[in-house]
């Protein structure tokens, strides 16, 4: 008798929602969440470290049944503006859950209506709770730049903005600080930090970059509308290792130098690939950026990747089957169970995003220079972990 398997080990990413949420954070507005209660609590609980040290104006609006059937936005209307008089954010983003989705709610009007009431600028992102958390933070950089960045700033030379840098992707402010450490000492001065660790008027002087780095797919959507209506070309990548760094840099030279956008890797033959040596699974931006930086370190093209759809997920059947077909597997611990061959090697690199606060401890600080993709390859600590 065949041996049959069932493939339910795989988490979800967190939501779109989650993803509006962590870009607000630190900018001085006041988040609402439409949703009964859920996704709130999901948010607070799983995906956001900064609650330990740090405030932040995070509400939900405690949506009914009765107000969703009659679709009385009056009632959210109401209770956001008496919070606002009692807190007076300097601005206020409305996102919301899939129940507001299927009830078509107004993100726009509703938000309209909020800021004649208020005198303050709302910002309305429509997310539904459906999609990955990437969508979610591209969509609020993009719409909170639209509203607030200076759009008349010159260009610096040699200066870089971070885009779609939130704790889902990158934990902890020290992951992000080696970032910045590598491209400085390689001659780029690091402008802003979209969204973590950088002020609302910082944000606001995002147009004085001379190039863009999206270090996480969550930074495509805002890149490109710089690119459009600022004239600031982007290039994709996330700093990983001495040797990708390397590239990286050299890429946002070529991308200041004649204005075009590109990638800092080969993104089409990662995802293209359907077998190798070293199967990396994560966000796409992240784990194409290691898997280039494995085959730099390794001399041959022996890595491929496996990422989230942003509105389906990790398929399951898939995944089993590239696993199959790799003789060593990088992704968050709780993937380890989809292995079926004992021979396998798992190597752990916990995501917030996935994973939750978990396994935070056991996250490595996995970009710059200090961290030897040899070393962690190996199943030893790289250097610069945590």
């Amino acid at each position: 008798m065949s041996e049959l398997h069932v493939n339910v080990f795989a988490m979800t990413y967190t939501a779109d929602v989650s993803g509006v949420c962590s870009t607000m954070y630190e900018l001085g507005g006041m988040t609402v969440l439409h949703d009964p209660s859920g996704c709130n609590s999901t948010y607070t609980t799983h995906d956001e470290p900064r609650w330990y040290n740090t405030k932040s104006l995070m509400y939900i609006s405690g949506l009914d049944e009765m107000t969703a059937i009659m679709g009385d936005d009056s009632v959210l209307v109401r209770d956001v503006k008496k919070a606002a008089e009692d807190l007076s954010p300097r601005f206020i983003t409305l996102c919301g859950s899939a129940i507001p989705h299927l009830i078509a709610f107004d993100y726009k009007g509703t938000a309209h209506l909020i800021e004649k009431a208020t005198g303050i600028p709302v910002i309305p992102v429509a997310t539904d709770g459906l999609k990955l958390y990437t969508s979610g933070i591209g969509l609020a950089l993009r719409e909170w730049m639209k509203r607030f960045a200076d759009f008349s700033l010159p260009h610096e030379k040699d200066t870089v903005n971070l885009l779609g840098v939130t704790p889902i992707d990158f934990s902890r402010m020290e992951i992000v600080e080696e970032m910045k450490k590598a491209l400085e000492e390689r001659g780029f001065t690091v402008n802003c930090c979209a969204a973590m660790g950088d002020s609302f008027e910082k944000l606001q002087e995002i147009c004085k970059a001379s190039v863009n780095l999206v270090v996480s797919s969550a930074g495509m959507q805002p890149a490109k509308m710089l690119s459009a209506k600022a004239g600031i070309p982007f290039v994709v990548g996330t700093p990983i290792g001495a040797a990708f760094t390397d590239q990286v840099a050299q890429c946002l030279r070529e991308a200041q130098a004649d204005g075009k956008s590109r990638y800092a890797y080969d993104a089409s033959r990662f995802q293209e690939k359907e077998e190798g040596e070293v199967l990396v699974v994560g966000e796409k931006c992240a784990s194409c950026s290691l898997a280039q930086a494995v085959d730099g370190a390794l001399g041959r093209e022996a890595a491929f990747v496996l990422s989230p759809d942003v509105r389906d997920g990790l398929d399951e059947d898939a995944l089993v089957e590239k696993m199959k077909k790799a003789d060593i597997v990088i992704g968050d611990p709780l993937l380890r169970y989809g292995i079926r061959d004992p021979h396998t090697k798992f190597i752990a690199l916990p995501h917030e995003g996935y994973s939750g606060r978990i396994y935070r401890k056991q996250i490595p600080v996995f970009t710059g220079d200090a961290f030897d993709v040899v070393t962690f390859l190996e199943g030893g600590r790289p250097g610069g972990s945590a």
